[in-house]
């Protein structure tokens, strides 16, 4: 007696009205608190046969705001490319940041994976160029016929695997995209911790510039000049209609 003890520990507390024999609750932890977790069981005297079951726990301090996207620009013409940046403040662990288009995973940077007793909160941030197609090349499984497609290529050229490798590198994500029949698509990124922290930006809709057809004059196509070059002409039609007479 009593049956159950408690040992003190900085930074954390047992709830002793949610444990029992079989769980312990911990409330209150911080993130220097992660670790292995023990469990011990012994046996009583004279022999005190003991066996211990250990896991990694670790605690997650999340980023207090969503993640910020920006786009270069929010409309495009075919061949195109667009840049966008994701970034979110600062976590521990740093989140992974996803990337989506209509709802659909396109690309992931993963966070770098902080050593051993270094609980210090860091900031995460990611890439992506996206280059737009003149036409459709072929669709992703899965995708409906207005969804995100992927241009395929065969072959790359050594020059090619550079830039790749250098993309790479900066952290920059590439991805080809051939736009949907509607000429609309919504971009976005999420940010993730593990599979207990997700949260989306506010997602973005890119659409195409819908092209103007050109007047006779050169001018905009409110047909303003054009008007007043027909009504010269028939003025001048006029003009020499009368002359003889």
């Amino acid at each position: 007696m009593p049956p159950t003890m408690v040992f003190p520990l900085p930074g954390a507390s047992v709830d002793l009205a949610q444990s029992d024999h079989q769980q312990v609750r911990i409330v209150n932890l911080n993130r220097r608190l992660s670790g292995d977790y023990q469990c011990e069981v012994s046996a009583d005297a004279p022999l005190f046969h003991t066996d211990i079951r250990s896991a990694p726990l670790t605690v997650v301090d999340p980023p207090f705001r969503a993640p910020r996207l920006t786009i270069s620009r929010v409309s495009y013409a075919r061949n195109d490319l667009l840049h966008a940046n994701c970034s979110v403040d600062e976590a521990y662990p740093a989140p992974n940041i996803t990337w989506t288009i209509d709802g659909h995973k396109i690309a992931e940077t993963i966070s770098w994976q902080q050593p051993e007793q270094d609980f210090k909160e860091r900031s995460a941030s990611s890439q992506l160029e996206v280059t737009l197609l003149e036409s459709d090349r072929y669709e992703l499984p899965g995708y409906g016929v207005d969804g995100p497609a992927l241009s395929h290529r065969n072959h790359f050229s050594y020059a090619e695997a550079d830039a790749e490798a250098d993309a790479a590198k900066r952290g920059l994500l590439r991805y080809t995209l051939a736009p949907p029949s509607s000429g609309q698509f919504v971009i976005g990124c999420v940010a993730t911790i593990y599979d207990i922290y997700a949260r989306s930006s506010e997602l973005v809709p890119v659409k195409e510039d819908s092209p103007r057809p050109a007047s006779v004059t050169g001018e905009d196509s409110s047909g303003s000049k054009v008007l007043c070059s027909v009504v010269l002409t028939w003025v001048c039609a006029c003009a020499s209609l009368l002359q003889p007479l």
